[in-house]
């Protein structure tokens, strides 16, 4: 988990995210279906999602704290979602993207 948490602080100190949350599922067995550590990871836009990837890309998949992060991830699984409410008092003009996967 020091490996993800890492990577995405570095990501979230350059600006190419807005913000992450790590989680660990507290569901026991066949009581849930949802993966042990997830990780839902914010951006601003679709203009901020698609340039994370995009400079990713540019570094190489194997490079840095991405590199070393997924040679300890055993199961990753991605989903995009997009926030359609939250808060009514938020100032947002368009709500943020998440990217959750399992770490």
């Amino acid at each position: 988990m020091e490996i993800v948490q890492a990577f995405l602080e570095e990501l979230l100190v350059a600006g190419s995210i807005s913000g992450f949350r790590l989680l660990r599922n507290a569901g026991e067995g066949s009581r849930t279906r949802m993966p042990k550590f997830p990780a839902a990871i914010e951006f601003r836009d679709e203009a901020q999602f698609s340039a994370a990837f995009s400079d990713q890309a540019a570094r190489g998949i194997h490079a840095g704290l991405h590199g070393l992060m997924i040679t300890v991830v055993t199961d990753f699984r991605a989903e995009l979602f997009k926030q359609i409410t939250g808060p009514a008092n938020t100032a947002e003009t368009e709500p943020p993207f998440q990217q959750a996967c399992e770490i």
